[in-house]
């Protein structure tokens, strides 16, 4: 039968065992004095006795000789001298949270976002790390709600941002902007020109956009369908991406997010008009598992967000 090598046991600390011990032995060795180091480390001369007696103990080793001036160390206490200098730098360095330096930093955030998320947000970060933070890469992807959090708590994923829904309670949050929808309609509409009245919405044909399930796209379907408007739904779409283009090719009228109206609008031709009715709005936030919240790169991906897109407005093309 073949042997199999077992790691040694590892020799259990003394329980008298304390840092200040340890911080007094580097002390001693540096000065040579115990009344420097009891007042490098403000204790009385009674406290460095007590101390000095524990080691001594501890090591079964005198340690430090009394000489005409000061204390001179044992070869057992110069042995000791590296390991225990070592290890208080250690200790020490448990001390120091790491650092997050974007302009030295090499690293790639992986952040949830909506095919809305990534029209929005992406371009302007892009443009802010290619002059801030060269070293730095974004992994858009797109998990379904469950996968979200498993994610996030895992790791796999260092940010969700957009419309989030409800989230389990081991989630942080920050809001960054409250949305509202717009209706948008092509310039030179037969009919639409900057405003419309409720009744024409039972008439003119809408596309909706978003996809079923998610919680503002059907709040926005409930309104349409409510016995006070009963729009005429002529098109769905699986985005809100979908829904300008198609407008401005069609006489469609469609409702969507309004700033990505104001975005979409800097490229093709829309009017952007506020709804004769009242759409629910919903807030724009991020989200992070509360195992990340004191990760350096986490909190600087987070605030450069926040400085970037707090209190979001696009503004449409005049």
């Amino acid at each position: 039968m073949r042997k199999v090598n077992q790691a040694p046991m590892r020799k259990p600390l003394p329980r008298n065992l304390d840092v200040t011990l340890l911080q007094l032995f580097d002390c001693i060795r540096r000065t040579g004095n115990l009344s420097a180091s009891g007042a490098e480390l403000g204790m009385s001369q009674p406290a460095v006795s007590r101390a000095l007696a524990r080691l001594r103990e501890m090591y079964d080793d005198p340690l430090f000789i009394r000489r005409p001036r000061g204390v001179a160390p044992t070869p057992f206490a110069e042995a000791l001298a590296a390991p225990i200098a070592s290890a208080l730098d250690t200790l020490r360095g448990t001390f120091q949270r790491p650092t997050f330096d974007v302009r030295t930093e090499s690293r790639a955030f992986r952040v949830a976002l909506s095919d809305i998320g990534e029209r929005l947000f992406l371009p302007r970060l892009m443009a802010h790390l290619a002059q801030y933070a060269p070293g730095i890469a974004v992994e858009a992807i797109s998990p379904s709600q469950g996968e979200l959090q498993e994610s996030l708590q895992s790791g796999r994923v260092d940010l969700a941002v957009g419309f989030l829904g409800q989230l389990n309670k081991q989630m942080r949050q920050r809001r960054l902007f409250r949305e509202r929808f717009v209706y948008v309609a092509r310039q030179g509409h037969p009919v639409v020109d900057g405003k419309l009245r409720r009744e024409q919405l039972r008439v003119l044909p809408h596309v909706v956009g978003g996809p079923r399930g998610m919680e503002h796209a059907t709040a926005v379907e409930k309104v349409l369908a409510s016995p006070r408007v009963k729009a005429r739904v002529a098109l769905r779409v699986h985005s809100f991406l979908c829904v300008g283009p198609v407008v401005a090719d069609t006489d469609l009228i469609g409702v969507v997010p309004s700033n990505l109206a104001a975005v979409v609008a800097a490229h093709v031709p829309l009017q952007l008009i506020e709804p004769p009715v009242q759409f629910p709005g919903f807030d724009v936030a991020m989200a992070w598992h509360q195992r990340y919240h004191r990760d350096p790169g986490g909190e600087w991906l987070r605030e450069t967000l926040v400085s970037l897109f707090y209190g979001l407005r696009v503004e449409p093309p005049a």
